[in-house]
């Protein structure tokens, strides 16, 4: 483990706070459109996920400024935005930021636009689909399928409801019957994806099958060396959106005392995508050419 990290802890960290921004932005979008809301509400959560949102942008494009060895020459790797998925995610990256920053501004100005906000939404999903593909089209069997795709944009919508939810938790101090709602919506969508996942899991494993030696290979360092990390990972998940879940859906109003469980649900849902992460790039074995 302590080797991987060693080695890709920076893009590892990259990729899961990209993706949480581009997830939280997304139910910031989402939640402002909630005309049922009461406005100030609306504007408070707006604002405290657009302040959650930058910062991770931030660390994540620094972290990946300094995996490229050299930092301040990091800008020249966009130069080849035409046939590489590289340069397409670095540029789709900063561009999310810009807008990031524009959506922030017009929000303090009180000139929110949702369709300013959806735009700015496409181009952080098209980040990912960049950073995907870079993994995607490599000659790693583990990484060349749908399930990176498949992984990538559901720890974006995971990550960004568990840090919706929290949000609503903290800000919303009077739980209301469209609270409660918009907070049941967010943690169901969490399970859906996990479920969805989950479900491919078959698919991608059959996949690997017949990937050729490397694809064996991956196989075994899955079923030999990481079973128990790769259980421990979706039970953390699983475990963490049920928490909520059932912190939501058990009672008709939230109870104070329920607040510690959806921190610790939120604690295991951190471990488990980083776990997770963790396990993607731990399970990659290349095919050896020559």
């Amino acid at each position: 483990m302590f080797h991987v990290l060693a080695e890709e802890w920076q893009l590892l960290l990259f990729t899961l706070m990209m993706q949480a921004a581009v997830g939280t932005f997304m139910f910031v979008v989402i939640v402002r459109s909630q005309s049922k809301l009461e406005i100030n509400l609306r504007e408070k959560i707006t604002r405290t996920g657009l302040i959650f949102t930058g910062p991770l942008v931030v660390i994540g494009i620094l972290l990946s400024a300094f995996h490229l060895g050299d930092p301040f020459g990091a800008y020249r790797s966009i130069m080849n935005v035409s046939t590489s998925w590289l340069s397409r995610e670095i540029l789709f990256t900063g561009l999310f930021f810009v807008m990031w920053a524009v959506a922030f501004i017009l929000d303090r100005k009180g000139k929110w636009n949702t369709l300013y906000g959806w735009v700015t939404v496409m181009v952080g999903a098209a980040a990912i689909v960049s950073m995907a593909s870079i993994y995607a089209t490599s000659i790693i069997p583990a990484w060349s399928n749908f399930n990176t795709y498949l992984t990538f944009f559901g720890t974006a919508v995971f990550f960004g409801a568990s840090i919706m939810i929290l949000i609503i938790m903290r800000v919303s101090i009077e739980k209301t019957e469209q609270v409660q709602t918009i907070l049941r919506s967010l943690a169901v969508t969490g399970g859906v994806v996990l479920i969805v996942q989950l479900a491919y899991i078959p698919i991608f494993l059959s996949g690997l099958t017949t990937a050729g030696a490397s694809g064996i290979q991956s196989l075994e360092v899955m079923s030999n060396q990481h079973i128990w990390s790769i259980m421990l990972r979706w039970a953390l998940s699983l475990g963490g959106i049920g928490l909520i879940l059932y912190a939501l859906f058990r009672n008709k109003a939230i109870q104070t005392k329920q607040y510690g469980l959806f921190y610790a649900a939120f604690s295991m849902i951190l471990v488990g995508e980083f776990l997770g992460r963790y396990l993607f790039y731990a399970t990659g074995v290349p095919m050896f050419i020559g």
